[in-house]
C-alpha cells in the first residue's frame, strides 16, 4: 500500500514538473470535466503559485529583464526546479544558475549574481534572531587578549563575492523609482549581507576582510584570521574589529 501510494505521488509530481499526462489513477466522477482537463487546471494553478513565489524573491531580477520575461523563464526553470521541500523558504536556490546557462540571457552576465544576492537577503532575513555585540567590547582588550579570542558570528551573516557591481546594481532595481545607470567595468564587489536588528543590510567591503571574515567562519581565532590581512590592519585589529561590530557581524556570545 505505502509503495502504491509512494508510486503514485513520484508519478504526479513529475506530471506536474514536466507537463507530462496525468497519472492513470487520477479520475474524474461521472458528469464532470475529464480527469486530464482537471489535471491541467491544478497543474497551471501550481506553476502560477510557484511562479509568483519566484517573483517575490528576486524583485530586481524580474525589473532587469521585465515580468513578461521573467515569468517565461521562470516557469522553463520549474522543469527542473520544482520545490523539493514542504516549505517555500529556500525556494529558488537554483535560479541563479539557470540564468547563468540561459541564452536569451548572455547580454546580462551580471543577471545570476544579482539573483544569488537576492538568495543572500531572503537568507539573512529569515535567520535566527540574535542580538549584536556591543563593538565597544574590542577597544576595553588588549592586542594579545583578543588574538585568542574565537568570535561567534551573526547568523544572519553571509559572505558575497561578483566580479560585477552587483549591489549597486540591485539596490538601484530595488530601490529606485527611476533606475540609475551602472558602469559594469567599475569593478566586482566584495559584501556582507547581514541583520542584526530588524533590517537587512548590505555593505561593501575590502576584498581582504570578506577573507578574514571567511577564515573566522571556519573556525579560526582573531589572530588566526589575521594573518589574511595587509599589515596595517592587523596592527589596527581592534580598530577593525570595533568597525565589523558596528556593521553587526559578531553575535553577544562572541567573546569566547
Amino acid at each position: 500500500m505505502a509503495e502504491g501510494l509512494a508510486a503514485f505521488q513520484a508519478a504526479f509530481a513529475e506530471a506536474l514538473a514536466t507537463g507530462g499526462a496525468a497519472p492513470a489513477a487520477v479520475a474524474a466522477a461521472p458528469g464532470t470535466p475529464p480527469a486530464a482537463k482537471r489535471f491541467d487546471v491544478y497543474r497551471n494553478n501550481v506553476h502560477a503559485s510557484l511562479i509568483d513565489a519566484l517573483e517575490a524573491a528576486f524583485p530586481a531580477v524580474e525589473r532587469l529583464v521585465g515580468r513578461d520575461f521573467f515569468r517565461a523563464a521562470a516557469r522553463l526553470h520549474l522543469e527542473s526546479g520544482m520545490p523539493e521541500r514542504g516549505t517555500l523558504i529556500g525556494f529558488g536556490a537554483g535560479f541563479p544558475h539557470f540564468l547563468d546557462s540561459f541564452p536569451p540571457l548572455r547580454s546580462l552576465p551580471y543577471l545570476g549574481d544579482v539573483a544569488r544576492l537576492e538568495l543572500l537577503w531572503l537568507q539573512a532575513y529569515h535567520a535566527t534572531e540574535a542580538a549584536p555585540l556591543d563593538p565597544a567590547v574590542f577597544a576595553r582588550m588588549g592586542a594579545e587578549e583578543i588574538s585568542v579570542l574565537r568570535p561567534v558570528l551573526h547568523p544572519s551573516l553571509r559572505l558575497f563575492s561578483s566580479r560585477y557591481p552587483v549591489a549597486e546594481i540591485w539596490r538601484t532595481n530595488r530601490e529606485d523609482e527611476d533606475v540609475k545607470p551602472v558602469a559594469l567595468n567599475a569593478g566586482g564587489d566584495a559584501l556582507i549581507v547581514v541583520r542584526p536588528e530588524a533590517d537587512v543590510l548590505v555593505y561593501k567591503l575590502p576584498t581582504p576582510q570578506i577573507a578574514f571574515l571567511r577564515a573566522l567562519r571556519e573556525g579560526a581565532n582573531f589572530g588566526e584570521a589575521a594573518l589574511t590581512l595587509p599589515p596595517a590592519s592587523i596592527v589596527g585589529l581592534s580598530k577593525l574589529l570595533q568597525e565589523l561590530g558596528r556593521k553587526g557581524v559578531f553575535a553577544a556570545a562572541a567573546v569566547q
